[in-house]
This record gives C-alpha cells, structure tokens and sequence, in this order.
C-alpha cells in the first residue's frame, strides 16, 4: 500500500486522480444514518470534509485506493466541498500535475462545477480552518497559514 502522495511518480498522476474521483463519486452516492452528523437535506451528500489523494492509501500496482483515512470532519453538505478541496489539495501540493485534475472530475461523472463554485468553496474550507485554529491560539501561526494559503488562490485560473 502507499499513501497517494508517494505514488506521484511520472505518469502516475491521471491513475490516482482517476481513483479519486470513482472512490469520491461512490462516498457521495452514500445515504448513512449517521445520527452524530445531524439531519440531512435532500440536497446533500455524506461529504468526507478533506478529501484528497493524501487522505487515500492506494495499491501500488493498481492504484486502487484501499482505504480512506481521517474522517473527522465528515457532514452532509454539497459535493462540491469534496470536489474543491480535493483540487486544491493538488494545486497546493503537486502543481505539477494540475492537468491531471481533468481525470478526477471525469470519473467523478458528473458536470464539473464551474471554476467560480469551486475556488469559493475552496476560500470557504481555508476559513473554517483558520477559524479552527483560532480557538486554540488566536492570531497564531495556524490561523496565519491558512490566511495565506486562501490568498494564494487569487492567481488560480480554471
């Protein structure tokens, strides 16, 4: 097994992101009686709340993922909470393989949400955790990071 982000080898990239976005598609087309999570609109989905291929372990052969790890900010929301954040996790930390995300989306199987949808719901998780991190030392160097890191978004382009 490796994590994802070990399994970035050249031309690699279109098979993880091609796992991805048929493991994301089929954690959406969940409907789990989660009662901890609250109630559910008809509109939302069971979003995992940080996915990406870095919360993914994938056979390293196959590049099927075998696992999901860190769920502890799973909810009902909008898929595309899962979508955005997945893209930005590699826009942010593999840049290089930003013309892969097409594959994610394409398995994913439904019409990709505009680029304004996703770059807002990206700046929206970047607040949550700035926010998070503010509970525990405001002002301090997490809620810092994420200020800068939603910034950085203002150069993306679709």
């Amino acid at each position: 097994m490796c994590r994802a982000r070990t399994c970035w080898t050249p031309g690699h990239a279109a098979k993880v992101l091609t796992s991805c976005g048929k493991l994301l598609r089929r954690i959406h087309e969940l409907s789990p009686p989660v009662p901890a999570l609250g109630a559910r609109r008809a509109d939302e989905v069971f979003v995992h709340g940080d996915f990406g291929p870095n919360n993914l372990l994938l056979d390293p052969d196959t590049f099927e993922v075998t696992a999901v790890v860190d769920w502890e900010f799973a909810h009902f929301g909008a898929p595309v909470e899962d979508l955005a954040w997945c893209e930005w996790i590699v826009r942010t930390h593999h840049p290089a393989h930003r013309d892969a995300l097409s594959h994610f989306f394409r398995s994913y199987g439904n019409e990709t949400p505009p680029w304004p949808v996703r770059r807002a719901a990206m700046l929206a998780r970047c607040e949550e955790l700035r926010r998070f991190c503010e509970r525990w030392e405001a002002g301090g160097l997490g809620a810092r990071q994420w200020r800068e890191r939603a910034a950085a978004t203002a150069g993306w382009e679709e």
